[in-house]
């Protein structure tokens, strides 16, 4: 090889004596303004390669006598691409205007030739380029181009450095989150057994700060023979060249405040950079035990509830021996077998969510997740994130990754409760989910896949819905594949005593009651009243009777709405003959007044009074008021 000329000798002076004091954003500064000097260009830009959004991000960027800051660039139809792609130097030596006259850089900067290389990780990743750019011809002579290679390799050292600090300061990070984040007390110590790095965990269970720690000797919070305990530990783990030692309920911990704990612990052995420490990971017994306990009368409170809900859902769980009970719960067995979607009707308060708790406790995947969604209670902005779950970032306030509704019912049932309220734009997301059982969740390109079965429940007519263009027909039929309809509560006979008295027994052993049976005349009280709440609303009534008796039979009488009253007495009546006696007579009037009170909002004269309703004169209405002791609920 020839020797460098004089020019060649300078140039190579200048890498060296130029960078070699700096480093990271000085050392790239330093190196563009002398590339460029040594190479006769207007410009010269080395950069870091960004492969997730394909971009060239400038370490730095000489150009015209200055430094271009901040500049970042999409790769696509540059001449950097073209580096990146065949990764090898690349000159293009004039003409760059015609050859790319769509890149906006190329004009403003009137950029005629460019010279790019790729810079290479050890492992022959692309981790960036250097190049060089000028406003006239650039030839490209072997000894500019060798020259050029030189920087090129310089810079590509000074990148692979900054990448592994990053990574190394990365993990660093990583390390003090899993210290800061463990439950445990964790304390490391150097080789003189004195307190380097303590936890936020051990900071809690000694009520130190870790400032208060530094620098102590472990013996400083160590009761008894705690500490001799511990130097024994450390210097068998030296003789014996062993990484771990387990000491349960050994130590025994001093607290700032002068109490103690035990502890049990775990020392390990590790070396950094030729030194040697300990790691003391610390965990409170009592605390321990304390916790064994919480977790052991949960569980005993979790089997009663499991019990409880036994006893509540399933067949089992619909009470009844009405003729339209019977029947619903035949169909529930045929249907629950098999994996149809099932679509339950019945007016409010009729116990949908109780027959498709029994349609899935009756099915082979009873013992996966029933996942229950109350559609109109749900905001209509967060109903596809409900439903489909989203991915951190996927909208203002999606601080983290969560999972919809159906991903945490796969393998098992989903229940769709009001399902009438769902938004047309959903409900063909639904319809997707139901017949190819995938889906997407927000913010995610990927596509789920999911194995549920749908129940849904409805109090509207999905029919006249789908008439009137509020949901789609496709998805109706697509539900409606095996519809149950649940009877209201008047239409079930005898079934009204049953449920009472399955519900008085429930409300008085949760109170600490003990009742008698239902009375019969509290049977004919329920049976004469029409329930357009149905069974809630008897659930209700049945508690509040409870509430509102001192003995031990519910007091209904106080309990059951005005009408129900009225109508139980004048039923009664005409099953007796016809005739009512004084004290029900009077109780009749009484709910009578009250009722034209309401519907004229308190006021008794005039044409729109309550005494023109019943017609009689103010001052008859007024005294029967007074009679009666009713009071007016708002004054005219």
């Amino acid at each position: 090889m020839d020797d460098p000329s004089p020019a060649d000798t300078s140039a190579l002076r200048l890498v060296i004596e130029g960078t070699v004091s700096e480093t990271g954003t000085e050392f790239f500064r330093s190196l563009v303004k002398n590339l460029a000097a040594v190479m006769g260009t207007a410009g010269a830009w080395v950069t870091e390669y960004l492969p997730q959004t394909h971009r060239l991000r400038a370490h730095a960027f000489w150009i015209n006598g200055g430094y271009l800051e901040d500049y970042e660039h999409h790769i696509e139809g540059t001449p950097c691409e073209a580096v990146l792609r065949e990764r090898k130097l690349v000159l293009f030596p004039d003409r760059m205007i015609e050859l790319y006259p769509n890149e906006p850089d190329v004009r403003t900067l009137n950029v005629r030739s460019y010279m790019g290389v790729p810079l290479f990780d050890p492992d022959g990743s692309i981790i960036g380029h250097l190049a060089v750019l000028d406003t006239k011809p650039f030839p490209g002579e072997p000894r500019l181009v060798s020259l050029f290679e030189i920087f090129a390799a310089r810079a590509a050292a000074e990148c692979r450095r900054l990448r592994m600090e990053q990574q190394a300061r990365a993990r660093e990070e990583e390390i003090s989150s899993l210290l800061d984040s463990a439950m445990d007390g964790i304390v490391v110590l150097d080789g003189n057994s004195r307190i380097v790095r303590a936890n936020p965990a051990a900071e809690r269970l000694s009520g130190y700060s870790s400032e208060q720690m530094l620098g102590q000797e472990a013996k400083w919070f160590l009761a008894g023979e705690s500490a001799k305990l511990l130097s024994g530990c450390v210097r068998e783990l030296c003789e014996s060249g062993g990484r771990q030692l387990w000491m349960p309920s050994q130590l025994t911990v001093l607290r700032a405040d002068s109490s103690r704990f035990p502890a049990e612990a775990t020392l390990s052995r590790f070396d950094f950079r030729g030194t040697r420490y300990f790691t003391l990971i610390l965990r409170n017994i009592d605390e321990r035990l304390e916790a064994e306990q919480r977790i052991a009368r949960l569980s005993s409170e979790a089997e009663y509830l499991r019990d409880m809900l036994a006893e509540e859902t399933g067949i089992n769980g619909l009470l009844g021996r009405s003729k339209p009970i019977l029947e619903l719960k035949a169909a529930i067995q045929q249907v629950a077998a098999t994996d149809a979607t099932v679509l339950i009707n019945g007016e409010t308060g009729t116990g949908k969510e109780l027959v498709a708790c029994a349609i899935h406790s009756s099915s082979p995947r009873k013992d996966r997740p029933l996942v229950r969604v109350n559609c109109a209670a749900i905001p209509g902005t967060l109903m596809e994130s409900e439903f489909f779950g989203h991915e951190k970032g996927a909208f203002t306030g999606a601080v983290a990754k969560r999972e919809g509704r159906f991903a945490l019912a796969d393998g098992g049932t989903i229940f769709l409760d009001e399902l009438g309220e769902l938004p047309l734009d959903l409900q063909a997301k639904l319809l997707r989910v139901l017949q190819e059982g995938e889906f997407e969740p927000l913010g995610s390109t990927k596509t789920r896949k999911v194995d549920v079965r749908v129940v849904a429940a409805t109090n509207r007519d999905l029919a006249e819905m789908v008439a009137e263009g509020k949901f789609r027909e496709d998805l109706y039929y697509r539900l409606n594949v095996f519809p149950l309809s649940v009877p209201p509560l008047r239409e079930r006979g005898n079934d009204i005593a049953e449920l009472a008295s399955a519900f008085q027994e429930r409300f008085g052993r949760r109170m600490g009651r003990k009742l008698a049976p239902l009375h019969p005349e509290d049977a004919r009280r329920l049976a004469a009243h029409d329930w357009p709440g149905n069974i809630r609303e008897l659930q209700n009534v049945i508690e509040r009777a409870i509430i509102l008796s001192p003995g031990t039979r519910p007091d209904l009488a106080k309990a059951m709405p005005a009408a129900a009253t009225t109508k139980h007495i004048v039923v009664q009546a005409e099953e007796e003959g016809g005739v009512l006696t004084a004290k029900e007579f009077e109780e009749l009037e009484r709910a009578n007044l009250k009722r034209a009170l309401n519907a004229a909002s308190g006021k008794i004269a005039g044409n729109t009074g309550a005494a023109a309703l019943l017609g009689v004169p103010a001052s008859t209405f007024s005294s029967r008021l007074k009679a009666l002791g009713i009071e007016r609920a708002v004054k005219s």
